[in-house]
């Protein structure tokens, strides 16, 4: 089954005039915010000018899915449809003290500007700040969103398009809907591939212009979402590899939708949304607290880090739970009785047929033609 590369592909001759920006480009753009442009010797070009770059598996080698990306990647500097596309403005931010990572590249269009907002990487500071969202009003990425996109937009001129995948996505929805009216006024859409949501409803009047794409098992993008107000999309993977745009399917000019999500997803959507809502804010961060304090405290930055030591690693951990702080074990247990109880109260419950087993008594025909002995 086609995928989005298929419809870059198919649609590489059209200029944006001919077939105007969707879903799929919203998508595929996003894709470039995950793209290292900094191993690049300029600070802007176009899509056009990386042909000749030695350098395009630098760019992609340490995505989610580079030789994806890497294809997609050469398409676009050879595709009429991407190759005019400037990029420029790309930005880099890391703090582990804050607990923040934000990414972020602007991608000039024949008609108007694409911010695109990296997501998550395998890096335990990005996780712990995509998870700081179940507690904190606003985390420190999503605030360097909303300013990075003023800063944009006080530079070039618009009208705008923001997107992103992932924690990306989340990003770019936070930048929209927390920016000042004027600045909203000059968006044209927000794609949100699979992103979580911002903690509240997406307001009324701003709805139509957010695009938020979820593939059927999603686990990531139902997320601190209060109104489920997106588009179930067709993926070709199982499970958590959903997550996974490359594994979404497309039908000519929009990926393929579904009526909604799956059973699963919407069990962890309902337990999560329980559970979190169950915790006080305290209870949220201690407990998320003390989990990365146990992975840090191995001195690995990363998944990958993590699972090259793991013996060792895993040794340190159980040390750190043995020892741990005695008010952090009491945080847990209230949080895991929490999600046992959100658990029991998300799972389906069965509806049972009515039988008539043999010895139930069933009236005969005789009987009921019997008159009543009643009287009035």
């Amino acid at each position: 089954m086609p995928n989005m590369l298929d419809y870059a592909r198919s649609y590489a001759q059209e200029p944006f005039s001919a077939v105007p920006l969707g879903p799929i480009d919203g998508v595929l753009l996003s894709q470039l915010a995950y793209f290292d442009f900094a191993q690049l010797p300029v600070t802007s070009g176009t899509l056009h000018a990386l042909d000749k770059s030695t350098q395009l598996t630098a760019l992609t080698q340490h995505t989610w899915r580079p030789a994806e990306n890497l294809a997609l990647l050469k398409l676009m500097t050879h595709a009429p449809r991407y190759r005019p596309i400037a990029w420029h403005d790309q930005v880099t931010q890391l703090d582990v003290e804050a607990q923040k990572q934000f990414s972020a590249l602007t991608l000039t269009l024949p008609h108007g500007q694409f911010i695109a907002f990296r997501g998550t990487r395998a890096d335990f500071v990005d996780w712990k700040e995509d998870f700081n969202m179940a507690y904190m009003q606003a985390i420190p990425s999503q605030k360097a969103a909303l300013a990075y996109f003023k800063r944009i937009a006080a530079t070039y001129p618009g009208p705008y398009f923001l997107g992103g995948h992932s924690k990306g996505g989340t990003l770019a929805t936070y930048a929209f809907v927390e920016a000042p009216g004027a600045l909203q006024d000059q968006v044209q859409a927000v794609f949100n591939a699979d992103g979580p949501g911002i903690g509240k409803p997406v307001p009324t009047p701003l709805s139509p212009r957010v695009h938020k794409l979820v593939p059927k098992t999603s686990l990531i993008g139902t997320l601190f979402d209060p109104d489920s107000d997106f588009t179930v999309v067709q993926s070709r993977a199982h499970g958590f590899s959903q997550h996974d745009p490359f594994s979404w399917t497309v039908s000519s000019e929009d990926f393929v939708s579904l009526p909604k999500t799956d059973l699963l997803s919407q069990l962890s959507q309902d337990t999560i949304a329980t559970w979190t809502a169950s915790l006080s804010d305290e209870t949220k961060q201690a407990c998320l607290d003390a989990a990365y304090a146990l992975v840090t405290r191995t001195d690995a930055t990363s998944f990958a880090e993590l699972k090259s030591n793991w013996p060792q690693n895993a040794k340190i951990i159980l040390a750190g739970l043995r020892h741990g702080d005695p008010t952090a074990h009491q945080q847990w247990q209230l949080a895991i009785g929490q999600l046992t109880v959100a658990l029991r109260g998300a799972l389906p419950r069965p509806h049972l047929p009515v039988v008539d087993w043999p010895w139930t008594t069933v009236d005969s025909p005789q009987d009921k033609e019997k008159p009543s002995n009643d009287h009035d």
